[in-house]
């Protein structure tokens, strides 16, 4: 398959691209500099023009599987995008794929990921998922662990006042995920100041957490999430995704899918009933965990 052709098939409707995606594979060289075009030209795309823009999250994909560190400041600057802007092209992606694509494209420069975690006007969630992406790249780059702490410690400072809690908890599952425990009296500071507040999540979430991660010299807990690990393989990846099954592409073709969401729970999930519209992204999950649904069960 050519270039265009690839393109192509990765911008139609339908069952997984299989073949183009392994044709992606087989003709790197020639995709990344396409790949990177595209996100150029998202960078100043409108929600309108994602209706004709369908491939990205392939390349979202392939770019972290191959490890190109080219994407990487792209990605940066695309990720800045208003949030609207980002959950329309993004959609769930945003918490199941975005940490991990970042710490698989990583270029060795700690700055543009700080930039996100400071920037008041990026997406909260995608904010604390990059918080996700610096424990991945401190776990793997060891050498980078003392200005990732010294960011950690500086972040009450440095970020402004329309810092979420999903961005705090975020910040403390890091310190957690890192072992940091000269750094619980500060995670305590923000539970009591309301920056994280019970109905989301509770300071013994995170003390259970940082003690295991001491205790077993690793943070088994954090590394045995699917979204908290590199990805290697991007067909294995998307194909139980349930919007490329034959039952959703019929029920779509159909129109009788009420469904807003791009990455749907296989069929026999037992959430499957949430994406009817009546329960988001960002409503507390239906399990009764007290935090978000894009950061409990949707994970």
């Amino acid at each position: 398959m050519t270039p265009a052709e690839i393109m192509a098939a990765l911008e139609a409707y339908g069952p997984l691209p299989r073949e183009a995606l392994e044709a992606a594979g087989q003709s790197r060289d020639a995709m990344v500099p396409v790949f990177l075009d595209y996100i150029g030209k998202l960078q100043t795309a409108k929600i309108d023009d994602l209706e004709r823009m369908d491939a990205f999250v392939f390349i979202f994909f392939l770019l972290a599987e191959w490890r190109e560190t080219r994407a990487y400041r792209p990605l940066a600057k695309l990720l800045r995008r208003d949030p609207e802007f980002l959950d329309a092209l993004l959609g769930d992606s945003i918490t199941e794929a975005s940490a991990r694509v970042m710490a698989g494209v990583f270029d060795g420069d700690l700055q543009p990921l700080f930039d996100i975690l400071l920037d008041d006007a990026a997406d909260g969630f995608l904010r604390g998922e990059m918080f996700d992406t610096l424990a991945i790249v401190a776990l793997e780059n060891p050498e980078l662990r003392p200005s990732i702490t010294q960011f950690l410690i500086d972040f009450f400072d440095l970020t402004g006042t329309l810092t979420g809690e999903e961005v705090w908890w975020s910040w403390a599952e890091c310190i957690a995920a890192l072992g940091l425990a000269n750094m619980d009296t500060a995670v305590r500071a923000a539970f009591d100041s309301g920056l994280i507040t019970p109905d989301h999540s509770r300071f013994e979430d995170f003390t259970e957490r940082l003690q295991a991660t001491v205790a077993a010299g690793r943070p088994d807990w954090f590394t045995e999430i699917s979204s908290n690990t590199l990805i290697t393989d991007t067909i294995a990846e998307l194909e139980p995704w349930y919007c490329f099954t034959p039952e959703y592409l019929a029920k779509k073709a159909a129109g009788r899918l009420n469904v807003v969401s791009s990455l749907m729970p296989r069929s026999g999930d037992p959430f499957n009933g949430v994406f009817t519209g009546k329960i988001g992204r960002n409503d507390p999950c239906p399990c009764g965990s007290g935090q978000k649904f894009k950061k409990c069960c949707l994970q």
